[in-house]
């Protein structure tokens, strides 16, 4: 089996209007017998198109600095790449991965690409809802699972592939305490906050 973590930092939170300006995953295979290895670690900066739309807000949690991101490519010179390495996948993996998955799927739009085929997904934050409506958790953002589950990620919070990392050993802590009572969700079928 196949899991990819995926996430993004953008320049605000409206596909609509916003953009990706980095994304990351970690391809994992998992093996039989459960042990799990990394077949690829995929992390682009994405040169903004629209920065006069950005929100300032996002630009500075996400660290975004014109000079770091001189020479990146637009996001038309990764789809390929991401788009295959999404279709080869079995589950997806994120936090809130719907917005991440909706994100993409709009930058597909507007460069007039295919949009992809998601795999269903798992999502960190449904499970951690789940855990926070049982009383077990006080809250379900990664800051706090990462607090909470005295995680320490690669890099710097709020770049894209330390929060696959963080996202994954956030996810191995949750399936501890849940066990096999997580859902599967899809690009058409997201996860909803019920509680």
């Amino acid at each position: 089996m196949i899991i990819t973590v995926f996430d993004t930092e953008t320049t605000g939170l409206k596909s609509d209007k916003h953009e990706i300006i980095e994304l990351a995953y970690i391809k994992f295979q998992i093996s039989d017998f459960g042990d799990r290895y990394v077949l690829k670690k995929f992390e682009s900066k994405l040169k903004p198109q629209n920065i006069h739309l950005a929100d300032s807000k996002a630009l500075e949690i996400n660290g975004y600095d014109e000079a770091k991101w001189k020479g990146a490519p637009i996001f038309s010179e990764i789809y390929e790449e991401v788009k295959k390495d999404f279709e080869e996948s079995d589950l997806l993996l994120g936090q809130n991965l719907i917005f991440d998955l909706r994100f993409f799927n709009s930058m597909c739009k507007r460069d007039k690409l295919e949009t992809p085929d998601f795999p269903p997904y798992l999502d960190s934050k449904a499970t951690a809802d789940r855990l926070c409506n049982e009383g077990w958790l006080k809250r379900s953002s990664m800051d706090y699972l990462c607090e909470h589950y005295k995680i320490q990620g690669i890099g710097r919070a709020h770049t894209a592939l330390a929060d696959c990392d963080r996202t994954m050993k956030v996810w191995d802590r949750l399936q501890a305490d849940i066990g096999d009572q997580y859902e599967i969700y899809s690009f058409n079928n997201p996860y909803r906050r019920k509680y």
